[in-house]
């Protein structure tokens, strides 16, 4: 069992308080670290985007988007992790293959995006915009 104990000092001329004093004290152990919170490595957010991505590739590479938040978010998590390793749970592999996911769909996309602009650029874009009306059942 942990108690905190929140001293704070005066000041006579301003009445403000000065830094604060955190006293932790341990009832079993007599230990006088305080227990550190760590955060977990949440790879589910990085693959749901990068699958997003990967769905909406067929969109003309539209799912771009989708990918490049799931990459910098995955190197974000991993390089704080790799700063701070005790303050983090969690596979640090498992983000890292997120973030390799997260480069094959940028990959997909960026091939479907210029074979879109190739085939806009050799039939038109009215050809390309009765396609896409044609695929989604409007004509």
């Amino acid at each position: 069992m942990i108690f905190l104990v929140h001293l704070c000092l005066l000041t006579p001329q301003t009445q403000q308080p000065t830094r604060p004093f955190i006293l932790w004290k341990s009832v079993e152990n007599g230990d006088q670290k305080p227990k550190s919170m760590k955060t977990r490595l949440f790879s589910t957010p990085i693959f749901t985007l990068s699958l997003i991505s990967l769905i909406t590739a067929c969109f003309g590479g539209i799912g771009i988007i989708f990918s490049v938040i799931a990459f910098f978010k995955a190197d974000q998590k991993i390089k704080q992790a790799q700063h701070n390793p005790l303050g983090f749970t969690g596979s640090l592999n498992t983000m890292k293959l997120g973030k390799t996911a997260a480069v094959v769909a940028s990959t997909v996309n960026l091939i479907y995006f210029g074979y879109t602009a190739v085939w806009i650029y050799q039939n038109g874009f009215q050809a390309f915009q009765d396609r896409w009306l044609n695929m989604l059942f409007l004509r």
